[in-house]
């Protein structure tokens, strides 16, 4: 037995991976457990079977002695005595009951009893016999003292065929009782091996245990070795390298990751330094000098001609404006906020560009709840009036639009103004793919790389433009309904 065990060890250490090793470990503890005890179950069913098997035979024998030895006779009695008529009688559905019971009982029967059932059947034969010439002289109307004499032969052979089948019962328990007792002697050496296969199985697991744990837990102890000098700023750690098939992936990773780690450190220190750009361009052209100085010309031009609730209108325009600007240092605020921002802007840009400026803002009052980042729709909005609108002839328009697809909020900033060539809109679409800000305007610039950083998409902005017919910014942003965290 040690022998035997040496081996399965020395081929369970043979394998280098864990996965071998528990699939072998798993399949010699099932051999020590399923086998002997499909073996043992097989075995105690057969007995089981034949044991029910016999009691059955038994049961359908006591139900039909009754039957042959009393009422049969007792049914013939009735037709003597004139109670019943022959052909009123059940004689025979009785006898034809019993007949298809003793063939079943034949067709299952041991080969040992077999022969009693046999003759049982044929003496039946004898009882009909008897019965038919009964019937034969109440016919005839023969005297009753020959009908009696025939009944008593009937009493006779009812009798003889229910001592038959009580002989076939009585060595069928017989059987009964030699089947229990073999079931009970395989039991008692079933129990033995079971015993003994079970402290085999106790044995062989705690074994396993050991040396897979022990195969296990070296590798990994390296692996924590590694990471916790990771941990502790360490970058030129490295794993060493392990036999284990599925831990050897896993320490290529980890060097890999080791070796990666300080371009990444490196990497997310330059975005956050973009990120911060990016911010602080989108919040300096929100405070656009010029901007504010026309407005603020605007506010004296109105209050000297005298249209006080046109100063009114304006000032909290501009006021709206900048508050929403600020946001106290939030990065989110709700769609809601976001188009008062806009509704501020453009309020004033009205005022300005009266003759020529009209916009539309159609975002259903369901969005508002939506929380995006700020400052996304101003500066499109102000692409629009100095690129678009102000170098079309006549009166322009700008068209704000939200919608839900899906999971996704759409927003969509259109005018009808010059539009651009295929070549501006190629340089354009370059420069949003690219780190420079010029071509593509730093506004549009802003407001993509701003949706890229935040959101984690590779794309922030759409552009479509035509010639003549006015350019469309599409926003395709992921659903926020609460402030991240």
């Amino acid at each position: 037995m040690r022998g035997l065990m040496e081996r399965v060890f020395a081929r369970l250490h043979a394998g280098e991976s864990i996965s071998d090793q528990l699939r072998l470990s798993f399949m010699i503890l099932m051999g020590l457990l399923i086998v002997p005890a499909l073996v043992s179950l097989g075995m105690m069913m057969h007995y089981a079977q034949t044991y029910y098997g016999v009691v059955h035979q038994v049961e359908r024998v006591s139900s039909l002695k009754p039957l042959v030895q009393t009422q049969i006779a007792d049914e013939m009695w009735y037709v003597v005595a004139g109670h019943k008529s022959f052909d009123g009688g059940e004689q025979y559905q009785m006898i034809e009951h019993v007949n298809s019971e003793i063939d079943a009982l034949a067709s299952s029967a041991d080969p040992a009893n077999l022969k009693t059932l046999v003759v049982a059947r044929r003496t039946m034969d004898t009882l009909v016999n008897y019965i038919d010439r009964m019937g034969e002289l109440i016919r005839t109307e023969q005297p009753i003292a020959e009908s009696e004499a025939l009944l008593e032969e009937v009493r006779n052979v009812s009798s003889l065929v229910a001592d038959m089948l009580a002989e076939y019962a009585d060595a069928e328990i017989s059987a009964a009782a030699l089947a229990s007792d073999s079931l009970q002697a395989t039991l008692n050496v079933v129990l033995v091996i079971l015993l003994a296969l079970l402290a085999v199985t106790i044995l062989f697991a705690i074994l396993a245990q050991r040396s897979l744990a022990q195969a296990i837990h070296t590798p990994i102890a390296r692996l924590e070795k590694f990471a916790a000098a990771l941990a502790g700023g360490d970058l030129q750690a490295r794993a060493p390298e392990t036999p284990v098939t599925e831990l050897h992936e896993l320490t290529e990773s980890l060097n890999s990751m080791a070796g990666r780690l300080q371009d990444l450190i490196d990497e997310n220190r330059r975005e956050q330094e973009n990120l911060k750009k990016s911010e602080l361009r989108a919040l300096q052209a929100q405070i656009n000098p010029h901007f504010l100085y026309n407005t603020l010309d605007a506010i004296v031009w109105l209050a000297e001609a005298g249209q006080s609730r046109e100063v009114i209108h304006i000032t909290r325009a501009l006021s709206d404006f900048f508050r929403i600007s600020l946001s106290q240092g939030k990065d989110w605020i709700p769609l809601s906020e976001e188009i008062k921002h806009l509704t501020g802007y453009l309020t004033i840009q009205k005022i300005r560009y009266r003759d020529i400026l009209d916009y539309q803002i159609e975002i259903p009052e369901e969005l508002g709840s939506c929380q995006v980042l700020k400052l996304l729709l101003q500066p499109l909005v102000e692409n629009a009036i100095y690129h678009g609108v102000k170098h079309r002839r006549g009166r322009g328009l700008v068209r704000v639009t939200g919608r839900m697809e899906d999971s996704w909020l759409i927003l969509e900033v259109a005018d009808n103004g010059a539009g651009m060539t295929d070549e501006r809109l190629a340089q354009v679409r370059d420069g949003l793919s690219g780190d420079g800000g010029e071509s593509a305007g730093y506004g549009l610039f802003n407001v993509n790389k701003r949706i890229q950083l935040y959101y984690n998409q590779p794309q922030g902005v759409w552009i479509e433009s035509r010639m003549g017919e006015g350019t469309t910014v599409t926003l395709k942003l992921p659903v926020r309904s609460l402030p991240p965290a």
